[in-house]
């Protein structure tokens, strides 16, 4: 059975989960969102709900785990982190446990696609099979991601102005978490203010981990050297892996832009059919003032082998072990081939 994260919702409150879950997907935000949800629904007189990672799990305690169940709880949840991490034997001894289809005992399988694709679809595969209930945590649509930035400032009782909306959107590449984050930082600084403008905004964020991504990519497609690369340097002061993790997805996501954007000018498709097919909502304004450079500079050839040099990066942090730092080091400045002195070739030439 699939679940949609609203009705996976609904049976967290209702307490009315089936007896084995898979969440699996790409939104950070929403993990810690239904997580939260579990453990304010489930973690009724301390022993109903515990959490452990896939390496620590033991299933003869899972087995066992409603013997430690308090008086007043009628159902014990575990929730296992990085499911896909579980080895052969682990699923194995699941399906027998799955089997017993005990009533007072409930399994929650997370797994986020980012951190290791091929197992997380090799796991979803498993449950299907095993006929497990899973729910894919989607990132949202524009029209989505627009609609939860608006509840989201209400709640926090401050408005913002529509360019600085349109900012926040465009400089957090739609990740939901990093605009929670942004929301919270300038409810905290924003003292008597009530209306926030784009100044503030920019001021705040000038050393923040996502103002850094998002200027290491603009100075990338810029094609600035010396900016990209000590903006990207900045990012990974504040954390290495991820930070190489987020250029190396909002340089992919722009190169995918501009790569449809080329296309459509070529068919001499009008502004809007070109808005609507880019699904930019509120960042239409990229049209006018980002797009016709950008695209200027960046030919579809350019962007094929910039994007081929980003999935070898992709592969690196992932897989294959080889210095990833460097390699994008090299993809920010435009130098495909650092060490070779017979062939040097450059994504900017």
């Amino acid at each position: 059975m699939r679940y949609t994260r609203g009705e996976l919702t609904k049976c967290i409150k209702a307490r009315d989960l089936p007896g084995t879950v898979l969440i699996f997907g790409q939104e950070a935000f929403f993990f810690e969102e239904i997580i939260k949800l579990l453990k304010e629904n489930y973690s009724r007189g301390g022993w109903g709900y515990e959490v452990v990672d896939a390496s620590e799990l033991d299933i003869r305690c899972i087995a066992s785990a409603t013997v430690s169940l308090s008086f007043d709880s009628a159902t014990k949840l575990t929730l296992v982190r990085s499911a896909h991490r579980l080895t052969e034997s682990q699923l194995h001894a699941l399906e027998k446990l799955i089997l017993t289809n005990s009533k007072d005992r409930i399994l929650i399988l997370t797994a986020q696609v980012d951190k290791a694709k091929k197992s997380v679809d090799n796991l979803v595969a498993w449950a299907q099979e095993h006929k497990i209930a899973v729910c894919q945590l989607n990132p949202p649509r524009p029209k989505e991601l627009e609609k939860w930035l608006e509840d989201e400032i209400s709640k926090r009782d401050f408005t913002v102005s529509k360019e600085t909306f349109d900012y926040m959107i465009d400089i957090s590449a739609a990740n939901l978490l990093a605009l929670s984050q942004m929301l919270d930082k300038l409810d905290i600084f924003r003292g008597e203010k009530k209306n926030i403008k784009l100044a503030d905004v920019e001021d705040l964020l000038h050393d923040s981990f996502e103002k850094s991504i998002y200027d290491c990519m603009k100075a990338v497609f810029s094609r600035n050297r010396d900016l990209a690369s000590s903006e990207m340097r900045r990012v990974l002061s504040f954390n290495k892996n991820d930070g190489i993790l987020q250029i190396v997805r909002i340089l992919t996501n722009e190169a995918f832009r501009l790569l449809k954007y080329n296309e459509l000018i070529a068919g001499k498709a009008s502004r809007e059919e070109i808005a609507k097919a880019l699904r930019l909502g509120s960042r239409k304004w990229l049209l006018q003032k980002e797009y016709p450079d950008r695209a200027r500079k960046w030919p579809s050839k350019k962007l094929h082998r910039l994007l081929k040099a980003l999935a070898e990066v992709d592969l690196a942090v992932k897989i294959t072990g080889r210095d990833a730092e460097a390699m994008l080091e090299q993809v920010v400045i435009g130098n495909l081939a650092p060490t070779s002195v017979e062939e040097f070739d450059e994504i900017f030439a």
